[in-house]
């Protein structure tokens, strides 16, 4: 009888400390991808999921500016009480040479809403930033006339990534910058054939800036429970001790210096982080 009431209270301690499905390595999330034609082509999402072992819900839509995507974000995104949101915008709202164009005060306040919105709801945000668009293939399709005053419609984009960056940054988001990776690297018009989407290749290249983005929402927070604290650096010294067993995305959350594996390292500057001689986010 004793070593049953033993039993039995070392079970509630554990549970007290850690959330079943961290034991028992599951990881059961609502992610949606939001965006425009780049985010419904559900190219970018395909090598996320089985990497991190989610399913990610496609609300993008062609051609959605800002504007537009706000009258459905309720429907689309809120109502699945998400627990992750990418939100993929603002390549359409620089069409300044169409009726859909947004300017750029009213897209800084859309983006701001989204992200506010899902705050409320409790839901993590990664915003990823416009991607560039090359100027020759994209006035194949558009006026050049209108985008002259900001030196071509790459000019513009720019412009919006900028802003979008600056939202997402005040807002304190997860920030993918994917314009100023793509801008980074010399010959980056080739990844889009069209001027605006991303080939094969483009979108591998896409879905890494956004993975990164993805993993810095769960660094250091093993237990996913919002916050780093004690309980999470007893979880790290449970896995390389081997007595734990969790998901993929909690193991990748708790390799905090990202060497690749979870060691006395990462368990040092979690704790560090608590006692707040080390800042981990």
């Amino acid at each position: 009888m004793k070593k049953l009431l033993c039993f039995l209270v070392s079970l509630l301690i554990i549970a007290s400390v850690f959330p079943f499905y961290c034991l028992a390595g599951g990881e059961t999330f609502t992610v949606i991808a939001f965006g425009d034609s780049i985010t419904a082509a559900g190219e970018w999402q395909k090598y996320i999921e089985p990497f991190y072992g989610i399913y990610i819900i496609n609300a993008g839509v062609g051609g959605d500016t800002t504007n537009t995507a706000k009258t459905r974000f309720k429907k689309d995104v809120l109502d699945r009480n998400p627990d992750i949101v990418f939100i993929s915008l603002g390549v359409n709202d620089c069409a300044i040479d169409m009726a859909r164009y947004v300017d750029i005060d009213t897209y800084k306040a859309n983006m701001a809403y989204f992200i506010d919105e899902c705050k409320k709801i409790g839901a993590r945000v990664i915003v990823n930033i416009p991607t560039p668009v090359v100027d020759e293939q994209y006035l194949t399709r558009h006026e050049a006339e209108p985008f002259e005053p900001y030196g071509g419609p790459n000019g513009i984009v720019t412009l919006y990534a900028e802003a979008c960056l600056e939202v997402a940054t005040e807002k304190g988001v997860a920030i993918a910058d994917l314009n100023g990776y793509f801008k980074s690297i010399d010959g980056y018009e080739k990844y889009f054939p069209d001027g605006v989407h991303p080939n094969g290749t483009g979108y591998k290249m896409y879905a890494e800036v956004v993975m990164k983005a993805y993993q810095s929402l769960w660094r250091g927070d093993v237990n996913f429970d919002g916050i780093i604290d004690r309980y999470d650096y007893i979880l790290v010294k449970r896995i390389y001790m081997k007595t734990v067993i969790l998901g993929k995305t909690q193991l990748l959350s708790a390799d905090v210096n990202q060497n690749g594996e979870t060691d006395t390292y990462d368990y040092i500057l979690i704790k560090r982080h608590c006692m707040k001689t080390y800042n981990i986010v």
